[in-house]
């Protein structure tokens, strides 16, 4: 049997992680990551949050790295990473790239954890590779598979490689070795922390875990280290609020009852929600179930066969790898998976939509893959036959699988639903209005109210400018019966478009209403140029005879080709 919780020392002698089994545990989740994400999402693109893609299309080369908000400075990289890439392979414009980032920075975030529980528990690779697993398919979020949450993924996987450079650190004997990997951790831990805030807890929290494992009184500059960092942070964030005079976004998102039982209530709800496995799938199917179960099935074997692999090819690691943790690692797993479970949510506690389930679980994915690892195991103890422990923590395990990876696969056909419905309104406004000159507002009528592709005119301003790189314009889109959509700051006042100063900057004050172009949406694909102004967007009568569309002659962008995969895209 082997013991609870060990940090290796090379001083020690203990076994090192086998280098084939660390390389079995990536391809099997690999492949996990591959079957979820790649049914529906390689085509998929963002209807919302497109403003880092544009960012990135308008901006210098590494502008484009970094957001306009001090404590989220670093939200835009792994948005502007993708964006790169798409131009050094010649598809600018596509989200292909933005989708392949995002599986990568998915699958990560299961080897990490693997990689970290290495160094907490080097005997146990059934315990690692499960653990691993569960972490990964993890689909409470209903924001699961939508690319726009790219920046969710991005402050996991550097809050992740944080703490394994920190772990690497703590294990390590040579002066060099520390100091390198501290700054390394120190790093992460900042680009971690300068994306996000949700995390921060747990980046308080996790120095404790090795220290209680092998304190050393020699480490304590690598704590000082790390806590420097978050106490850089705390403080910017605490100057940021007491300036800001409650006008900032995050303020204006936090919730209106500060009571301790409605904080309690609904940190109960999210915890109790998120390794409920069995309720994972709460959104409707908007894509095929058959191939949902089917796929769910093939995860599930994939994930039975690689405990297999990983468990028996432990590499150099010693034979006592194949054998089972004892019962005090599964209970050291389960207080460090309730740990994490538990602290993953305070910060979203602050916020109105805290019960929303939308992207306030996916940070919890880690502690309840811990939690359901060490139930699974703790549920096998009392059988004293390996087979039976080994068959219960497989069938346990595998049912998770299937029912996470069901319910990913689920929200991936929910979330090209959203895509597709928004795609078509943009390639309709492309077919029939190509190109535009400068200073244009695209007006689109006609739009569903009750399936509305675009939710706020926000967005649809800023799926004008991605249609149109380069030119100056503006987007208004109004409902049937000519009811504006929300978020709009336009009208026509005389002769001319005015901007009336609230909401999101345009990028033209004001321009001639003769440059206008009106598109009448069909949720047919069969749209048309608009004949007249909408009344609706006129201060008083529209104007007699202003209305003179102009399309400028020539084929679409080849961005905006590749962005809203009109036909003949490559």
């Amino acid at each position: 049997m082997t013991s609870a919780v060990v940090v290796a020392h090379p001083s020690r002698g203990l076994p090192r992680p086998g280098i084939s089994a660390g390389v079995a545990a990536a391809v099997v989740y690999a492949c996990l990551v591959l079957i979820m994400w790649g049914a529906y999402n390689p085509h998929s693109g963002m209807s919302y949050e497109t403003a880092f893609s544009y960012f990135s299309e308008t901006g210098p080369a590494l502008s484009g790295f970094f957001y306009v908000d001090p404590l989220r400075v670093q939200t835009n990289n792994f948005y502007h990473l993708a964006y790169l890439l798409g131009e050094a392979l010649g598809i600018r414009g596509s989200y292909v790239p933005y989708q392949v980032v995002y599986a990568v920075l998915w699958w990560a975030r299961g080897l990490l954890v693997f990689a970290i529980l290495r160094r907490f528990f080097p005997a146990n690779l059934t315990l690692c590779y499960a653990a691993g697993a569960l972490v990964l398919i993890q689909a409470c979020d209903g924001a699961l598979q939508w690319v726009g949450q790219l920046n969710q993924f991005g402050f996991m996987f550097w809050m992740l490689l944080a703490m394994y450079c920190l772990v690497r650190a703590w294990q390590s004997a040579g002066t060099a070795a520390i100091a390198g990997l501290t700054m390394a951790a120190c790093f992460c831990e900042y680009m971690s922390l300068w994306s996000y805030e949700s995390q921060l807890l747990l980046m308080l929290i996790f120095p404790v875990f090795p220290a209680l494992a092998c304190w050393r009184w020699r480490k304590l500059p690598l704590v000082l280290a790390w806590y420097s960092v978050s106490a850089a942070y705390l403080g910017m964030t605490a100057l940021r609020y007491w300036h800001s005079a409650g006008q900032s976004y995050q303020q204006g998102v936090m919730r209106k009852s500060w009571t301790a039982g409605a904080l309690l209530s609904d940190w109960g709800f999210n915890i109790a929600a998120s390794p409920e496995f069995w309720d994972w799938g709460r959104t409707g199917w908007k894509s095929s179930p058959e191939v949902g179960y089917l796929l769910a099935g093939m995860a599930a074997v994939v994930f039975a066969a690689g405990w297999i692999a990983v468990t028996y090819r432990g590499g150099r690691a010693p034979e006592s790898t194949r054998e089972l943790p004892a019962a005090s690692s599964w209970w050291v797993l389960l207080a460090a998976g309730l740990v994490v479970l538990f602290l993953s949510f305070p910060i979203y506690l602050l916020l109105s939509s805290a019960r929303g389930l939308w992207r306030t679980q996916l940070l919890a994915g880690i502690g309840s893959g811990l939690v359901m690892t060490a139930v699974l195991g703790l549920l096998g103890r009392p059988f004293r036959s390996k087979r039976w422990r080994s068959a219960i923590l497989l069938a346990g395990g595998s049912a998770i699988v299937f029912c996470g990876s069901l319910a990913a696969v689920q929200k991936g056909g929910f979330h090209r639903w959203i895509w597709e419905r928004y795609r078509t309104a943009m390639t309709e406004l492309l077919r029939v209005a190509p190109n535009v000159q400068q200073s244009t507002v695209i007006v689109m009528t006609g739009v569903p109210k009750e399936d509305d592709p675009f939710g706020d005119n926000y967005w649809f301003d800023m799926a004008v400018r991605l249609a149109y790189p380069g030119v100056s314009v503006a987007g208004v889109y109004l409902y049937p019966g000519g009811m504006a959509g929300p978020g709009n700051n336009l009208r026509i006042e005389g002769a001319a478009w005015q901007w009336d100063g609230n909401g999101f900057d345009r990028l033209f004050r004001s321009t001639p209403a003769a440059r206008t172009v009106v598109v009448e949406y069909s949720s047919a694909g069969a749209a048309r140029l608009g004949e007249r102004l909408p009344a609706s967007l006129c201060s008083g009568p529209c104007p007699a005879g202003l209305y003179h569309p102009v399309i400028v002659p020539g084929p679409a962008s080849p961005i905006a080709v590749r962005r809203y995969r009109l036909a003949g895209a490559r």
